[in-house]
């Protein structure tokens, strides 16, 4: 299931970085000449910061910004359907961010010290033929947030995506095939060792998902506590 993970997540980054290169910029400390160490992330931390935390430490600002994305997921998901949406992968591991996260990267990052959060649901609309009008509940609701957004026409697929200006990214992806899809993605967030931090969730992860779920609907983030699985 996890190798499975892996290759979507793959598959996720490679179209992301093509169409949102615009990101926003990380924020600094101080000043226009801040960089490396004193660069903040997507919890306006900066690696200093991080440098005094344990892996348990970090275990645990993962469990709550899982929880947040999900939150993020599942508000989005509300303007379209509050009925059951597909799987096609799991959302608890982090991703390494290196230097070609979503959004601009942050100065210094690489696949060690950097990570992300992602998730995504598919919903086939009865009828649904990939209307580009098929954006608009979503462009609305971005609009009613606030958030800088835009759409666009990918192939034969059109896309709407916005950033929450805190951090967050929404896309929603209409294909004439009717299969359309949601993704929340993070900025990327400092870590002392993204590996470890994978490590650490993966071995206490029991690495099941749903075949579908209506918004607000996940599995729960492991905790600290669980057995550490062979």
């Amino acid at each position: 299931m996890k190798s499975s993970l892996h290759h979507h997540v793959a598959a996720v980054v490679s179209t992301l970085l093509v169409i949102a290169m615009t990101g926003c910029a990380a924020s600094a400390g101080n000043g226009d000449d801040v960089t490396g160490q004193d660069v903040r992330d997507a919890a306006g931390m900066t690696q200093t910061e991080v440098a005094g935390l344990s892996v348990e430490d970090e275990f645990g600002l993962a469990s709550e910004r899982y929880v947040e994305m999900q939150g993020v997921l599942e508000e989005a998901q509300l303007q379209i359907s509050n009925g059951a949406w597909f799987w096609n992968g799991g959302d608890v591991l982090p991703v390494a961010a290196g230097a070609d996260a979503f959004g601009e990267p942050l100065p210094g990052a690489d696949d060690d010290n950097s990570y992300f959060f992602t998730a995504g649901r598919i919903l086939e609309p009865e009828g649904a033929e990939g209307a580009r009008s098929d954006l608009d509940p979503m462009i609305e609701y971005f609009d009613q947030k606030g958030w800088e957004s835009g759409s666009r026409e990918i192939g034969r697929n059109f896309e709407a995506r916005a950033d929450s200006g805190d951090g967050w990214w929404v896309t929603y992806t209409v294909r004439p095939n009717g299969q359309y899809s949601l993704a929340v993605y993070s900025e990327p967030f400092w870590t002392n060792d993204s590996g470890a931090l994978f490590s650490a969730i993966a071995d206490r992860d029991p690495a099941d998902f749903p075949e579908e779920s209506v918004p607000g609907e996940y599995p729960p983030f492991p905790s600290w506590s669980d057995p550490v699985q062979s």
